[in-house]
């Protein structure tokens, strides 16, 4: 018989309801502790003696641990063991050989290689087929099995059998495991002199890592900069305050964070000058930019530095303290909660069933907001000094540093919402026919760009979406969906499913940079952006034509997905 700990938890409450109802109490009236240590020990030890299974002593501390966290209601405490604690502290390495790959019928295959990794150094290439890992086939690997074969300790050896396009021999290459870093910007020119960049986490690198692209960006051309913290849930707390110094003035205040102790709370501000100055910037936002990126957003907002658009953030506005424990074990725990200079609260209660019913939400408060920002609503005063009914949709209105309004109840209300485009009833009904085969768009469509990499090499390297290409893919998706996602229910929903395939063929073809410049050139978002930024010379300019521009209104084609 096997339990699990919510099996374990029922008998918790099975003992004491026997507790109560004084079945063993009578037994020795008094003997069992009501409450505090002594009664915990009590239920262990009846555990330990009389439950059907053997239990590990220690094991039931390690559950009384985990439910102790689950139950104070802070979704973000947690116990992180010793072999979490990498990617738990947000340093942006991992141990491992540096590949980017994608399990295939006939082995690994390296879809990417980091630069500067132990694979790069051996000279790996793109489209290599791994297919032996330490003497062991690959083929039919899991993903899982394959990423959990390559990664390990710093230091240690894999030996990888490799077949490439071209070579007659199985080539064989010996990885000694090293910390492989993660970038975490992405950057590109775009026209009219655009910059663009996009940082994915708020890692120990990210500062001089956006610094480097910005000032790269300005060195070939650009004259204004879109900030792009869409789906960027934030990181190391200090990482965001350097990232906002890079174009704040010193001593503009940051964040303002507030804890249960006054003597922890603690204002940061920026400690050196704009390094930009007058550059105009754009800040992309959406329901799951969080936490570091909405503290960037916030300050940048207020100090009338960027122009913020997007939809509402999803408020996660609180600090995490990590605490070191015996045995290499570290405690992250709530402590603290983050003010924007014009003292907005980040934070938003949660509402609903989890993550994504929280940031969906928001929909009603984008829309009391709107009408704010039109000027439907009229005479609202400013309420700086208290907390809104974030579910009520209660607008409340601060100051910028140059007196414009901004939005507070919960994360960052930008200066220009983006309408969130209705999905059609078709493309609704191919998602819920590959959610019910396990599937999703993105991940048939990168197999299928793969599967053409190990099948058609050639044509595979051009990365067109031809008339062929979207045949191929519709049969692709109904073999893998068993007929679940068949070519009526692709063509009812070509428009979402070209634009996914079209990303991933791209990165194929021309790699990451390639699949992000398609990405950027379907964007609604990053298209209005830049059209504002091409009309404004400054700041200044940028807000006065924001003021003008109304709700941007997405036109069905943006490439996130």
């Amino acid at each position: 018989m096997r339990r699990n700990r919510a099996g374990r938890g029922a008998l918790l409450a099975s003992l004491t309801a026997v507790l109560a109802a004084g079945g063993l109490l009578a037994q020795s009236p008094g003997a069992v502790p009501s409450s505090g240590s002594g009664l915990f020990e009590t239920v262990r030890g009846l555990l330990l003696r009389d439950y059907v299974e053997p239990l590990a002593p220690d094991s039931l501390y390690d559950l009384a641990v985990r439910g102790l966290l689950r139950e104070i209601g802070d979704p973000y405490a947690a116990l992180i063991r010793p072999e979490d604690r990498r990617s738990a502290l947000l340093t942006g390495d991992y141990g491992g050989v540096g590949m980017e790959i994608l399990a295939q019928d006939e082995g690994i295959l390296v879809l990417d290689v980091i630069p500067a990794s132990p694979s790069s150094r051996l000279g790996l290439r793109r489209f290599d087929l791994i297919v032996a890992v330490d003497g062991a086939g690959t083929a039919g690997w899991s993903q899982a099995e394959a990423v959990g074969a390559l990664r390990g300790p710093k230091g240690e050896p894999v030996q990888v059998a490799v077949v490439r396009g071209g070579a007659a021999d199985t080539l064989s290459f010996s990885i000694v495991r090293d910390d492989v870093h993660l970038v975490a910007v992405e950057s590109l020119l775009l026209e009219g002199g655009i910059g663009y960049a996009r940082l994915t986490s708020f890692s120990q690198a990210s500062r001089r890592e956006l610094q480097a692209a910005v000032s790269d960006l300005i060195a070939t051309g650009a004259r204004s900069l879109i900030l792009d913290f869409r789906y960027n849930q934030g990181g190391i707390l200090r990482e965001a305050v350097e990232i906002a110094d890079l174009f704040l003035e010193r001593g503009d205040q940051v964040v303002d964070t507030r804890a249960r102790d006054p003597r922890d709370s603690q204002t940061y501000a920026a400690p050196g000058p704009d390094r930009y100055p007058g550059l105009p910037i754009v800040v992309l936002v959406n329901e799951w930019s969080a936490s570091a990126s909405e503290i960037v957003a916030g300050a940048l907002q207020d100090h009338d530095r960027a122009l913020v658009m997007g939809t509402r953030t999803f408020g996660k506005g609180v600090m995490q303290s990590v605490f070191p424990l015996p045995g290499g074990n570290w405690l992250r725990l709530t402590t603290g909660t983050w003010f924007t200079p014009s003292g907005r609260s980040i934070h938003r209660e949660r509402s609903g069933d989890g993550e994504h019913a929280f940031a969906l939400g928001s929909e009603a408060f984008n829309e009391a907001v709107a009408d704010a920002v039109r000027g439907a609503v009229a005479g609202l005063p400013d309420m700086a000094s208290s907390e809104p009914d974030a579910d009520a949709g209660e607008v409340l209105v601060f100051r910028t540093a140059g007196g414009r309004p901004v939005y507070g109840g919960g994360g960052i209300v930008p200066d220009v919402l983006v309408r969130r485009d209705t999905v059609e009833a078709a493309e609704r009904a191919l998602a819920q026919a590959l959610a019910d085969a396990g599937e999703s768009l993105s991940s048939l469509a990168l197999r299928f760009a793969a599967r053409r990499v190990i099948d058609t090499p050639r044509a595979a390297a051009d990365g067109r979406l031809t008339p062929e290409v979207r045949r191929a893919f519709d049969r692709f998706v109904a073999a893998e969906t068993r007929g679940a996602a068949d070519a009526g229910k692709m063509e009812r929903a070509r428009e979402a499913a070209d634009a996914v395939l079209a990303r991933e063929l791209a990165v194929i073809a021309g790699g990451d940079a390639a699949g992000l410049r398609l990405v950027l050139d379907r964007s609604h978002e990053v298209g209005e952006a830049a059209r504002l930024l091409r009309e404004a010379r400054s700041p200044e300019a940028l807000f006065a034509l924001a003021s003008t521009a109304g709700d941007v209104e997405p036109d069905g084609t943006d490439g996130e997905s």
